[in-house]
C-alpha cells in the first residue's frame, strides 16, 4: 500500500501543479482530484493509505479550529434561519434523490443510502450495517462529491475576489507545535467519546483550544497545501478499480443528483441571504451536501467562518445518523 500511496499522492502532486498554472481555485485539492481520478478510470491502480488520509483531515482540522475565537460563537443565535433551510433542504435531497436512484433500478433501500445529503463514509458505514450494496452507493456518493466540491469551489469563487491561504507563515515555530502535540490527543479523545468524525472535530477542537488559551499559532503553508494534496487524491482513488459501464450506468444518476444539489442549494442560500444578513456564499457551502472537511475547507481559504459552516454539516450528519434506523425500516416495508 505504500508504493501505491506514493505513486497516488505523486499523480497528484503532478495535477496540482497543472492546476496552479491555471489559476484554478483550490488548485492542490481540484488538480489532484481530477489527475487521479481520470487515471484511475483509465485502468491505473491507485489509492490512499487510510491513515494519510485521516491525518490530512486531522491537519485541516487543525488548521480550522486555530482560527476560531470564542467571540464568534456569539453568532449561532443569529444562524437559525439558515438551520431552518438545512432541514428543508435535507428533506428535499432525501426525496429528490431518492427518486432519482430509484430510477436505476438499485433497489429502495439502496436508492435511500445513494441520496445520502452528507458523509460518503458514514453513509457507507451505515449501508453496511444495512446490508446495502456499497458498490452503487459508493459509486454514487464518488461521483457526488467530485461534482459537488468542484462545483462548489468553482462557483464561490466568483463571489470571492482573493482565494489565498493569508496570514499562513512559511515556517513551523515552537509554539505552533503545541496544537500538533495536542491533536491526536483530542483525535484519540473524540473516538473514545464516539464523536462523529473524530479525526476532523478532534484536532479541531484542540486548535479552538489553544488559539483561545491566547495562543497565537498558524501551521505553515507547505503542510496545508499537503493535505489539501492528499485529500484530493483521496478523493480521486475512489474511483480505483471502478469500470467505465459502472460509471456510464450509474453516472448520469450520480451526476443528476449532485445538479439538483447544487441547484437547491443555491436557490435556498439567495433566499436565506435574501432575507437575512448571512451572506449567500456562506449559506451555500453550509447547505451543499459536500464532505465537512471539503466545505470547511473552502470555506477557509475564501475567508468565510468555518464555524458557521461545520455547525451545519455536523447537525445535519447527526440528524442522519438518528434517522437511518426508522428510514431502513421503511425502506424495507413491503409495498402495499
Amino acid at each position: 500500500m505504500l508504493k501505491r500511496t506514493v505513486i497516488t499522492v505523486g499523480l497528484g502532486f503532478l495535477g496540482g501543479w497543472v492546476a496552479t498554472l491555471f489559476s484554478l481555485p483550490l488548485a492542490w485539492m481540484l488538480g489532484s482530484l481530477f489527475m487521479v481520478m481520470s487515471l484511475s478510470l483509465a485502468g491505473v491502480k491507485t489509492g490512499v493509505d487510510k491513515r494519510l488520509h485521516r491525518t490530512a483531515i486531522a491537519l485541516l482540522g487543525l488548521f480550522i479550529g486555530s482560527r476560531i475565537h470564542a467571540d464568534e460563537l456569539a453568532g449561532l443565535v443569529f444562524w437559525y434561519p439558515s438551520v431552518l433551510a438545512m432541514l428543508v433542504y435535507m428533506v428535499l435531497m432525501l426525496f429528490g434523490g431518492y427518486w432519482i436512484f430509484n430510477r436505476a433500478n438499485v433497489g429502495r433501500m439502496n436508492a435511500m443510502f445513494c441520496s445520502y445529503p452528507g458523509s460518503m463514509n458514514s453513509a457507507l458505514v451505515l449501508a453496511e450495517r444495512a446490508n446495502g450494496d456499497l458498490r452503487w452507493i459508493a459509486i454514487s456518493h464518488s461521483l457526488r462529491l467530485v461534482t459537488v466540491v468542484s462545483g462548489a469551489a468553482i462557483l464561490a469563487s466568483f463571489f470571492v475576489n482573493d482565494v489565498t491561504l493569508s496570514g499562513a507563515p512559511t515556517s513551523l515555530t515552537l509554539i505552533d507545535s503545541l496544537p500538533l502535540l495536542l491533536a491526536p490527543l483530542c483525535w484519540w479523545l473524540g473516538r473514545l467519546l464516539r464523536v462523529p468524525l473524530p479525526e476532523f472535530l478532534g484536532p479541531m477542537a484542540a486548535g479552538a483550544i489553544i488559539a483561545n488559551l491566547g495562543f497565537e499559532t498558524s501551521l505553515p503553508t507547505w503542510i496545508v497545501l499537503a493535505a489539501f494534496l492528499v485529500l484530493g487524491a483521496s478523493m480521486g482513488a475512489r474511483f480505483s478499480g471502478t469500470q467505465w459501464s459502472q460509471v456510464i450506468s450509474m453516472g448520469r444518476y450520480g451526476i443528476t443528483f449532485a445538479l439538483f444539489a447544487l441547484v437547491v442549494a443555491a436557490l435556498m442560500a439567495w433566499l436565506v441571504s435574501s432575507v437575512t444578513q448571512l451572506a449567500f456564499v456562506a449559506v451555500l457551502l453550509a447547505l451543499i451536501p459536500g464532505g465537512v472537511g471539503e466545505m470547511a475547507v473552502i470555506a477557509m481559504v475564501m475567508d468565510i467562518d468555518p464555524v458557521y459552516v461545520v455547525s451545519h454539516h455536523i447537525l445535519r450528519l447527526l440528524l442522519l445518523i438518528f434517522m437511518t434506523p426508522l428510514m431502513v425500516r421503511i425502506a424495507n416495508a413491503p409495498i402495499k
